[in-house]
Formats: structure tokens, C-alpha cells, sequence
């Protein structure tokens, strides 16, 4: 009876929570196209006209050599360029004041930048930058292909408290923030805003190694009180404190992208129907102890870098006095509201080598009322390996925290409801960790309100006591694997690898494919973040591997939307001839190459492939990416 209660909320719920309608930014299109240009060099002169031949030097003058709208003409709007040539800007940072993006007569100034080639800005390692590295205000804008490093504060920095107005329509892409002593992004109050192609590295580590309790916990991106957020194909890593979070903000997505060695990789805090997709997050073997520690100076054993956390802080943004009221954070001065934790759907993502890998909080339970997290769906995702502290008590490899209870004045605690575990792969090392527990609960004795969670079609390596009726345990299942990025079929559901493979009816019809790409099927699919595919030991069927020990490198790897690849190592380019196989066989492309680059472009294939490599001496072959 429970297995067909549990089918039945699951339909419904499949009926009430598709896929989010997430809309992209509009930019330099229609009325939002891009009028005036102006140029900056390293080398340029402020006199200069700011052309590409005769650039400035200086941001502000570029500012200002971008006009003002024209009040009654496009609602007051001008979208002007700043290009930046080639070189290291050093600076205490490129901000766009108020008054420089409304000039308080019905004319606003919408500004993007650009760099073009190879394009620095920010301190040095020995002077960081004093202010935000990159500030802007205006709306339907850009942020393309520039690194910002060594700064004192932000890297970007985006907060229109403008007149109350919210920025929005805003692309951040092929973007790198390196060692800034706070956050690499933070997006405050910003409306369909989409980061792709970018990159954070060490946010809120220069200067703060020494560090002990207590700690904050600034990220490496944070979307904070956003609506229509995307993030995907992006890298976050050593941050101090979360990597990616979600904070305050409601209908956002984040897929294909890399989390690792962060203390804790992904935080949803107060945030509402999110999809979280086709994700690997993980931790470096060798590479996460100098990075899990919050407070670095610590020297209590603590765990390793965990994968991701879902509660309510019930912190306001720009109000204060937070309450939490009818699942919602409620503030004062000004008034705002923002919804907890609900319709969270997290599929197809693969955790490897954490602490712990899911984990429930309460939140915070000195804000007066009850905080709601519900709706919440974890499914098809693969969890395996742990890395940590040999020795550490009781440890959970997913949790449930709910332990305090104010029953004095009965309105200070959080409810769970309607969270549902299913068709997922649970695999850990409990011989290196004997103290693993598969699933921890903390939950007061007298908590009034509802901890509904339940479990059904998952794979474990251990029993334990919330097992549903579907979930299956195996003793064979590998507790541990090397690193997955340079092993992905160590976790291919194939015949010869059946501890990966159980099929359960999907969870959600709108979950068509895997984490490479692949289709899956319709009516029973397999469960974890990888589809069984029959033929996928192609490696024996259809591609000779030779023994010996020529080392090749294929790049890119993986490779998003690539018109070549290109080969590096010992190996001789004459006559080369290479095919590229799809991961059930077939031939996608066969040809010869004199050199060390491959062409795809006319490969329209996305998912998970084998490249073979043969000349008269070897033969060889790679896995790859293409989507």
C-alpha cells in the first residue's frame, strides 16, 4: 500500500512541477541594441575620441563617452559598448555610479563590457583592488570574456538600489574570477540573468587562511533575491564558504556544472522551484583537505567538503526583522517576501568524493514562526565515494537535521514535507570510513509539526531503517572509484557492470535524459544519473585497444558546441586516421588527418562518445564529451 501511495504522489506531482519556464536574457536585440561604442586600452590616452584606434584609458571617460537616453524615446534608455583591448588593467575597480547611469532627467545609461582577446582586470598580489572589481546598474546588458582578479571586495558586483528599482536582462559569459577576498559574484535583486561559460576560483580565501571560529560563509557565486536565474557549463571551486547559492531567489537553474572542493558545493537557502541538473560535484583526491575547512585554522577534525544543503536562513535582503509566515520570509523596512523552500527538483547530477552528500537543515530557528521546506525531489543522481576524517562518529551520508524545538512559545521550528528520495545510486567506502551511516535523522522529540521524507527505487550498499519498498541493497556495489572525471566507465550502467543497473519507472516525464545527454527510456529507466545502454561496451565489440604506451591528450574535453579537436602527446600526425563512434556503436565520422586537429563540424551527435586514433604503429582510443 505504501509503494502505490508513493506512485500516486509522485504523478501528481509529475502533473503540478514540470520543467520550469526559465527565460533567457534579451540583449542587443530590438529596442536594447547596442547604439555606441567605446574603447579602453591599457596604453590609451584620455584625450583620445575612444575609438578603436584612438582608445581611453580610463573607465570613467569611457563612461562618459557613452550618451544618455532620450526621455520620451525608448522610455529613456541608451545601450552603449565598452570594449576592452588586450592587456592587465590594474585598478581599485570599474564602477558605474548612480548618476552615471541615471542622470535624474528621465535618461538612463545601460552599459556592457567586453574584453577582446586577453583581458585582466583588478589588483596585483601584492595591491588588491579596494573596491568591487566590476560594478555596473543598467538592464539588458552584458558581461563578456574578461578575467577580474586580486580584489578587496567583489568581483562582480551587481545591486541597483537605485530609485527601488530591480536590474534585469543580464548575461554574465566566458567570465573568470580569481582571489577576491569576498564573493566572485554576487547578484543581488537581478531578473533573468543567465552566467554560462564562466569560472570561480579561490573567492574569500586570499588574506582569510588563518582563520578560526567563527567564520562567515561568503560564496563563490551567489544568486541573491533573483527571479529567472540560469547558471550552466561553468567552473566554481576553493571557495571558503558555499560555492553556488541560491539565496532568496526563486525559479532558477543550474546544470553542467563543475562544483568541487568547496566546504560545502551547493546551497539552496530560501529559495523556490529550482531545477539542479547534470552536475558533477565533487572533491580533488589530494586536493580538498587544504579546502573543506570553513575556518582554516581549525584543528578539529571536521568533514570534507560537502555537495549540497537545502534549509531557511530567513535573512532579508534590504528589510530587517525577519518572520517566517505561511512558508514564507516575511521582512520590514522596506517589506519584503520571499518564499521558502519549494518544488526543488535535483536529477541527473553526479557527487563524488564528499562528506555529506545531501543534507536537510532546519535553518534558522531563532526567527519567530515556522519555516516550510517541501516539494523537494531528489532523483536519478549517482552518489559515490566519501572522502573525510578516518574515525568521525555517526557519520551521514545524508541527513535530516530538524533538533531544535522552542515548545515554550510553539512557533520557533521547521516542517519537512512532501521530500521524496527515488531512483537514486548510494555508494561509499565504509571500510576506510567504518562510521559511515547511510542516513542520519536529528529530529526533537517534541516537534510538532511534519518531517515527511520517504525513499523508494534507490540502490544502497547498506540497509538502513527508511529503506522503501523498492530500494534494493547490494554488497557488490563499489563503496569507492577512482577520480570519475578520468573514469567515467567505472560508472557506466552497462551488461558487464550490472551493480549500476536497476530499472524503476521514471520519476518525472519531463527527465528524457541522462547526465551525458543520452535518452532514456521512456518506460522503465534505469536508475542513477547514467542510462543502461546495452551495446555501451563498445570498447570490446567495435574499438581494438592496443598496449602500448603512447600517451595522447584530446581537447577540448568535454566539448560544448567545438568545430575541432586537437591532439597533444607522442604520437606521429602522418596518415592518422581516426572514427568517432556514439556511445551505442555507431559510426559518427571516419577520416584521415596530417595533422593534430580534428574536425567535427559537421558532427551533430551530443552526448557521450569513443574517439579511435590508428596509424601503422598504434592504436588508440579516447572518451568524449560533445554537447
Amino acid at each position: 500500500m505504501k509503494s502505490i501511495h508513493f506512485l500516486i504522489v509522485l504523478t501528481i506531482s509529475t502533473k503540478l512541477f514540470s520543467q520550469f519556464n526559465i527565460p533567457e536574457p534579451i540583449i542587443n536585440t530590438g529596442n536594447y541594441l547596442i547604439t555606441d561604442t567605446a574603447y579602453m586600452s591599457v596604453n590609451g590616452d584620455d584625450s583620445n575620441p575612444g575609438t578603436i584606434d584612438l582608445p581611453v584609458k580610463s573607465f570613467n571617460v569611457a563612461l562618459q563617452k557613452l550618451p544618455f537616453g532620450t526621455p520620451g524615446v525608448n522610455n529613456g534608455n541608451s545601450y552603449g559598448l565598452i570594449m576592452l583591448l588586450p592587456g592587465y588593467y590594474v585598478t581599485d575597480g570599474f564602477i558605474q555610479s548612480e548618476s552615471q547611469w541615471h542622470n535624474g532627467q528621465g535618461g538612463y545609461k545601460n552599459v556592457s563590457v567586453e574584453g577582446v582577446g586577453e583581458v585582466l582586470i583588478g589588483g596585483t598580489p601584492d595591491n588588491f583592488a579596494s573596491n568591487q572589481i566590476l560594478s555596473l546598474k543598467g538592464n539588458h546588458i552584458f558581461i563578456k570574456n574578461i578575467k577580474l582578479k586580486y580584489g578587496n571586495l567583489n568581483g562582480i558586483y551587481l545591486f541597483n538600489d537605485s530609485h527601488n528599482q530591480r536590474q534585469n536582462n543580464v548575461l554574465i559569459e566566458n567570465v573568470r574570477v580569481d582571489s577576491v577576498k569576498i564573493f566572485s559574484m554576487i547578484l543581488t535583486n537581478v531578473d533573468t540573468i543567465l552566467v554560462r561559460n564562466s569560472e570561480s576560483f579561490y573567492a574569500s580565501r586570499p588574506g582569510n587562511e588563518n582563520l578560526s571560529n567563527p567564520c562567515q560563509w561568503p560564496s563563490g557565486i551567489k544568486f541573491h533575491g533573483c527571479k529567472y536565474c540560469t547558471i550552466h557549463d561553468s567552473e566554481i571551486a576553493f571557495t571558503r564558504g558555499e560555492g553556488l547559492n541560491f539565496h532568496n531567489s526563486i525559479y532558477c537553474k543550474a546544470y553542467k556544472n563543475k562544483l568541487h572542493d568547496n566546504p560545502l558545493n551547493l546551497y539552496n537557502d530560501n529559495s523556490a522551484k529550482l531545477s539542479i541538473y547534470n552536475n558533477l560535484i565533487y572533491n580533488t583526491p589530494g586536493v580538498w583537505e587544504n579546502f573543506c575547512r570553513t575556518c582554516p585554522a581549525d584543528v578539529i577534525p571536521v568533514l570534507s567538503g560537502s555537495g549540497l544543503l537545502i534549509a531557511n536562513e530567513g535573512s532579508c535582503i534590504s528589510g530587517s526583522l525577519p518572520i517566517f509566515e505561511n512558508c514564507k520570509t516575511k521582512c520590514t523596512g522596506p517589506v519584503e517576501i520571499f518564499s521558502n523552500v519549494d518544488s526543488v527538483f535535483i536529477f541527473n547530477n553526479i557527487f563524488q568524493n564528499l562528506g555529506n552528500h545531501i543534507g536537510l537543515w532546519e535553518g534558522n530557528y531563532n526567527v519567530i514562526g515556522v519555516n516550510c521546506i517541501k516539494n523537494v525531489y531528489i532523483t536519478n543522481n549517482t552518489f559515490i565515494g566519501m572522502t573525510g576524517m578516518e574515525g568521525t562518529q555517526n557519520w551521514p551520508f545524508m541527513s535530516f537535521y530538524f533538533a531544535n524545538y522552542n515548545f515554550l512559545f510553539n512557533s520557533f521550528y521547521s516542517i519537512m514535507e512532501n521530500v521524496r528520495i527515488t531512483n537514486n545510486i548510494f555508494s561509499y567506502d565504509t571500510i576506510t570510513y567504518p562510521n559511515i551511516q547511510p542516513v542520519t535523522t536529528a529530529f526533537h522529540s517534541l516537534h510538532p509539526g511534519p518531517l515527511d521524507f520517504s525513499f523508494d527505487g534507490n540502490i544502497w550498499l547498506q540497509t538502513h531503517q527508511f529503506m522503501g519498498d523498492n530500494d534494493i541493497v547490494r554488497n557488490n556495489l563499489p563503496g569507492s572509484l577512482d577520480f570519475i572525471g578520468d573514469n567515467i566507465n567505472l560508472i557506466l550502467p552497462c551488461p558487464e557492470n550490472q551493480a549500476f543497473v536497476y530499472s524503476q519507472p521514471p520519476a518525472f516525464d519531463f527527465i528524457t535524459h541522462d547526465f551525458y545527454g543520452n535518452p532514456r527510456n521512456s518506460q522503465n529507466t534505469n536508475v542513477g544519473a547514467l542510462e543502461y545502454n546495452e551495446s555501451c561496451n563498445i570498447s570490446t565489440q567495435n574499438i581494438s585497444y592496443s598496449n602500448n604506451k603512447t600517451k595522447i591528450k584530446v581537447y577540448p574535453n568535454p566539448c560544448y558546441n567545438c568545430k575541432k579537436l586537437f591532439i597533444s602527446g607522442n604520437f606521429e600526425q602522418e596518415n592518422l586516421n581516426y572514427t568517432i563512434y556514439s556511445i551505442d556503436g555507431k559510426i559518427l565520422k571516419t577520416a584521415t588527418t596530417n595533422s593534430n586537429e580534428i574536425d567535427i563540424s559537421d558532427i551533430i551527435y551530443k552526448g557521450f562518445s569513443i574517439l579511435k586514433l590508428e596509424n601503422k604503429t598504434y592504436v588508440t582510443s579516447e572518451k568524449l564529451l560533445l554537447y
